[in-house]
C-alpha cells in the first residue's frame, strides 16, 4: 500500500509540475503575442509620426527665343518631289537636352496661318501659300518638329501676327487652333472674344502652372484686326493687371512671356521702359518674365523675386546673312534654364523658389543656305565656326551684364 501510495503521490506530483509548466508556457505565449501586437501597433504608429514636413517637389524649366522662319530655313526642310517640310534636322542636336526638362518654352515668332495661295503665290525664293520677310506665314510642319523635340510652351502673341494684312483674322484662327491640337501650353491668339480668358493650366509634381503671353506692337498692321481686336493679345497694363488677378491664385508659378517692342533691335541693352513694364509685372506677382523681340541676346536678371531674361535672342533664323552688318547677333540664342521649387508646410501653406539657373548658348549654324542646324555651344566645335571660342566669350559676357548668378553651360561639355 505505501508503495502504492507513494507511486500515485509521485505520479500526481508529476501531472502538477507538467501542468505548472504549461501554464507558463501559456502565459508566456500569451504574454510573447502582447509584446508582437503591441509592436505592431508602435510600429503602425510610428509610420504616421514619421511624415515629414514640409514636403517639397521640383520642375525643371527650359526656355529660348524666336522660331522666325525664314523662307531659306523652310526650304532646306522643304521636299519638293512630296511637297512635304520636315524640320527634324535642324533640331537634332538639341532634342536630348530639351526632352530632359519638364517645361520647355519658345516664341513662335511667325504665324502658322495655313497655306494661303491667293495671298503668297509661289516664286523662285518661296513656296506657294507661305512667305518669309517683311510679312511671314509659316509652315506649321515647324511645330510639329519642335513638339516632337520636347517643346510644350509656346507664345504666339508677336510683331508679325498680323502679318496676312487681308486675311489676318483667318490666319491667327488658323494658328490657334493648330496648337490647340497640340498637348501644349500657349497664349497669345484668341479665336473669339468669348475666349480671351481661357488660361491653360497644367499641373506636373504637384506643382500647378501656366503661361500668360502679350506683344506690344504689329508692325503697324493693326488696322487689319480692328474689328476683331480680341485677336492678339496686345500688352496694356489694366488688361494684364486683370488676367494676372483672375489666374494668379489658381496656379503656382506664373509666367509672362513678353514680346516687347519698344527699343531698337539688336540692341544688347533692355530699354528702361522693358525694365519698368518688369517691375510692374513682378508687383503683381509674376515669377519668370521670358522676353524676345530684339532677335538677339540680351541678359538675365532676378527683380525683386522675379527672375527675368530681357530677350532669349533668336532659336533659328536665316539672320547669319547680316553678319557683316549686325555680326553674329541674330544667330546667337540661349537655352535657358531653371529650377522651381515648391514647399508644402503642415499648414497647408506653400512658397515657391526659382533656382539653379542656367543656360546653354545656342548657334544657328547653316552651308550655303542649306544644312540649318540649331547648335548648343556645349556641343560646339570648330567644324560649325572657327571662331567659337570668342564667340561663346563674347555672349556669355553679355548674358551676365546685370546680374552674374547664373551658370552658363562650358563648351565642349555635351559633346
Amino acid at each position: 500500500m505505501k508503495r502504492k501510495l507513494k507511486k500515485k503521490v509521485r505520479n500526481t506530483l508529476i501531472l502538477l509540475i507538467i501542468l505548472a509548466i504549461g501554464a507558463v508556457g501559456v502565459y508566456k505565449g500569451i504574454e510573447i503575442f502582447k509584446d508582437k501586437d503591441t509592436s505592431i501597433n508602435k510600429t503602425s504608429s510610428s509610420k504616421k509620426e514619421k511624415e515629414v514636413w514640409p514636403k517639397t517637389s521640383t520642375l525643371s524649366l527650359v526656355a529660348t527665343g524666336d522660331g522666325l522662319l525664314h523662307n531659306a530655313v523652310y526650304l532646306d526642310a522643304y521636299d519638293s518631289k512630296t511637297g512635304t517640310f520636315d524640320f527634324s534636322s535642324q533640331l537634332d542636336m538639341l532634342s536630348d537636352i530639351i526632352s530632359s526638362y519638364d517645361i520647355a518654352y519658345y516664341n513662335q515668332e511667325t504665324l502658322f496661318g495655313g497655306v494661303q495661295d491667293d495671298l503668297f503665290p509661289s516664286s523662285s525664293y518661296n513656296v506657294k501659300g507661305y512667305s518669309s520677310y517683311p510679312y511671314f506665314n509659316s509652315p506649321s510642319a515647324f511645330g510639329d518638329a519642335m513638339v516632337a523635340a520636347g517643346f510644350n510652351m509656346v507664345s504666339l502673341a508677336s510683331n508679325h501676327s498680323a502679318d496676312c494684312t487681308r486675311d489676318s483674322k483667318e490666319c491667327i484662327v488658323n494658328s490657334y487652333n493648330y496648337w490647340k491640337s497640340k498637348d501644349v501650353v500657349f497664349d497669345g491668339f484668341n479665336p473669339t472674344a468669348d475666349n480671351t480668358n481661357n488660361y491653360i493650366i497644367k499641373e506636373k509634381n504637384g506643382i500647378k502652372y501656366t503661361m500668360l503671353n502679350y506683344t506690344s506692337t504689329l508692325n503697324g498692321l493693326n488696322g487689319y484686326i480692328k474689328n476683331d481686336p480680341y485677336l492678339v493679345d496686345m500688352y496694356d497694363e489694366e488688361k494684364v493687371k486683370q488676367d494676372i488677378e483672375a489666374v494668379r491664385d489658381q496656379v503656382d508659378v506664373l509666367i509672362v512671356a513678353m514680346h516687347w517692342h519698344t527699343g531698337a533691335e539688336y540692341s544688347f541693352t533692355p530699354t528702361a521702359a522693358n525694365k519698368e513694364i518688369t517691375e510692374y509685372l513682378s508687383s503683381l506677382g509674376v515669377d519668370i518674365v521670358l522676353g524676345t523681340y530684339s532677335h538677339c541676346l540680351q541678359p538675365f536678371d532676378i527683380v525683386n523675386d522675379t527672375v527675368v531674361f530681357y530677350s532669349l535672342g533668336n532659336f533659328i533664323s536665316n539672320q547669319g546673312d547680316l553678319i557683316s552688318s549686325i555680326g553674329y547677333k541674330g544667330i546667337v540664342g540661349v537655352l535657358a534654364s531653371m529650377d522651381i521649387t515648391k514647399t508644402t508646410y503642415e499648414d497647408g501653406t506653400s512658397e515657391i523658389k526659382i533656382g539653379n539657373i542656367g543656360a546653354d548658348l545656342t548657334y544657328t549654324y547653316n552651308k550655303n543656305h542649306n544644312n540649318y542646324k540649331v547648335i548648343p555651344f556645349s556641343k560646339m566645335t570648330s567644324a560649325y565656326n572657327s571662331n567659337y571660342e570668342q564667340i561663346y566669350n563674347d555672349y556669355s559676357a553679355v548674358l551676365t551684364s546685370l546680374n552674374q548668378n547664373i551658370t552658363i553651360a562650358p563648351l565642349g561639355s555635351n559633346l
